[in-house]
């Protein structure tokens, strides 16, 4: 994976010290923040389940999570020390774990019931179509169940050249036509003008 120091560079720019975490990922408020997270495990039991949060950053989606669900156990992996270190902090029961998971995957096949990623393929890095499906590569192979991220819509009436934007409609025909024959793909959109959510579930193949 290229262009990972642009990513740090961005969230490393965006820390201040006493903002609000919200502000320190790059999302315009909580509340479009917590909107994001209910579709992105609105359609999922997490009961007893083992979950992956790619981009995990302050640990906010654990935060989420833990208002709704008992009995899971959660890892989360993001490349950025000081989001880590805020996520630490916090003494939430997770694991939160500073690493590049693209580049150095300590996880073995089907570890993980659920992958969750939020927000980590919205910066405009040159290659984010290549990005998306070498991430999801990964995640195929970890997830045993489910994966679940969002992207930004094409629609976004406040497009800004820092940012990519997907066509919901091309992903998902991208994403059947590599993955279909395991994975169901489902579109989640109309919750937000700017946002939309990708749901995949492994088929039961008997």
């Amino acid at each position: 994976m290229n262009h990972m120091n642009n990513i740090k560079k961005y969230y490393e720019d965006n820390y201040k010290e006493g903002y609000p975490d919200y502000y320190i990922q790059g999302w315009e408020n909580k509340t479009a923040q917590e909107m994001r997270f209910k579709e992105l495990v609105g359609q999922i039991n997490l009961t007893n389940k083992r979950i992956l949060d790619v981009g995990c950053g302050t640990g906010n989606l654990l935060e989420y999570i833990n208002q709704r669900y008992i009995g899971f156990d959660y890892t989360g992996v993001d490349i950025l020390p000081h989001m880590i270190n805020i996520a630490q902090g916090k003494k939430l029961k997770g694991r939160f774990i500073c690493m590049d998971l693209f580049k150095n995957n300590p996880f073995r096949s089907n570890s993980f019931d659920a992958i969750f990623s939020s927000g980590i393929f919205n910066l405009n890095l040159g290659n984010n179509k290549e990005f998306l499906m070498d991430a999801l590569d990964v995640f195929q192979e970890l997830s045993r169940g489910v994966i679940s991220f969002n992207l930004l819509w094409d629609k976004s009436p406040d497009r800004e050249d820092k940012y990519f934007y997907f066509d919901p409609d091309k992903v998902g025909h991208l994403l059947t036509e590599k993955y279909g024959m395991y994975w169901t793909v489902t579109i989640l959109k109309g919750y937000l003008n700017n946002d939309f959510t990708v749901l995949l579930k492994k088929k039961q193949i008997s």
